[in-house]
């Protein structure tokens, strides 16, 4: 059979094409260390919380974003308990922690370096952008009463978690 007939060939991909790598982090482990480090990020905001005398203030912030008639609530308001609150705020937190993780998941094998400067990298990251950005566009009530060190602080606590999650495991080839 002549080298034509052979069907189509195999050719090296140019070296500054895109690709994806050969080895990869499982996916569940971003969903579970985003879930680890959202569940830790909690516990900061109810150090916070506590300090300030209302556990409520950070889930009240929170839920917020979805719970509109918050967004004239006074500080007083805002440090009651509120059901509806409570559960968006929860439900916003796990979303985001896990998204994110997950995320940070797929894109983990393309960065060069150690994990845990990527993973300290990213949370504060994001939350200086959506606090500049986000915030003051779909949660103006947090954008106002938020303690900008606290949420940076758990931002911190939640990359710090991703990142020991992710040390502790081994890449899988694809």
């Amino acid at each position: 059979m002549s080298p034509a007939n052979r069907g189509p060939s195999i050719v090296a991909a140019p070296a500054d094409e895109l690709s994806v790598p050969a080895w990869v982090y499982p996916y569940r482990l971003g969903l579970s260390g985003g879930a680890l480090g959202g569940l830790a990020m909690i516990g900061v905001a109810l150090a916070y919380g506590w300090q300030h005398n209302s556990l409520w203030l950070p889930a009240n912030l929170i839920g917020a974003t979805v719970v509109r008639n918050l967004q004239t609530a006074s500080p007083a308001e805002l440090s009651r308990f509120n059901f509806a609150a409570l559960i968006a705020g929860l439900a916003l937190q796990m979303v985001m922690s896990v998204g994110l993780g997950f995320v940070f998941a797929l894109l983990l094998p393309t960065l060069p370096g150690p994990v845990l400067i990527w993973s300290l990298t990213v949370g504060p990251a994001l939350w200086v952008l959506a606090s500049l950005l986000t915030l003051p566009l779909i949660d103006p009530v947090m954008n106002q009463y938020v303690d900008r060190p606290s949420f940076f602080a758990a931002h911190i606590v939640y990359g710090l978690i991703l990142g020991l999650w992710f040390t502790r495991a081994h890449k899988v080839h694809v």
